[in-house]
């Protein structure tokens, strides 16, 4: 995998955080400064995750999998 360093503690065990969503490179984990909380940086792109898009990101993925489901039928849809 582009710009992951693997151990033994931690291979064969990727986490969603493990690679950055934009290009792919290392995620490390940051301290906010400005919330407090702790948030997700690509060293190779800058980009930055934190809790609000990691849940707005899971709320797509399930809502594009019951659009599916209920595709599939092509009697129902979702509002």
């Amino acid at each position: 995998m582009k710009g992951t360093a693997t151990t033994k503690t931690n291979q064969g065990k990727k986490s969603a955080l493990d690679c950055c969503h934009r290009c792919g490179g290392l995620m490390v984990s940051e301290l906010s400064t400005d919330t407090g909380t702790a948030e997700w940086h690509c060293v190779t792109c800058g980009d930055r995750v934190d809790q609000v898009i990691l849940a707005r990101r899971r709320h797509r993925e399930v809502r594009q999998e019951a659009e599916q489901v209920f595709a599939g039928s092509g009697r129902f849809g979702l509002n």
